[in-house]
């Protein structure tokens, strides 16, 4: 479930905060974590691209011996060849 934690906040936000000793009004970052709120693979404190995430993913259902949905994985493949830059070739039939 996707859950948004404010960095500039106070209350609940602030205390979660606390528990990740992340720092207020920094930069984002996403966690994947278990029903017990412990961290399943390494916090992604730099890349919030959709292949940087889709790869979080990744390597978190493998960590756990989970199948990767065939979905997650085309979106990590297609976006990842984006980055990498894509040809195009066009062909005509007549």
């Amino acid at each position: 479930m996707p859950l948004c934690v404010f960095n500039n906040r106070k209350g609940a936000d602030a205390r979660t905060l606390a528990a990740y000793r992340e720092r207020e009004w920094n930069n984002p970052v996403v966690r994947i974590v278990d029903v017990l709120k412990k961290d399943v693979v390494r916090r992604n404190g730099a890349g919030w691209t959709v292949t940087a995430v889709a790869q979080q993913l990744v390597d978190a259902l493998a960590h756990r011996k989970r199948p990767v949905p065939r979905y997650l994985q085309t979106l990590l493949e297609e976006n990842g060849a984006r980055g990498r830059g894509i040809e195009t070739a066009v062909f005509g039939m007549t």
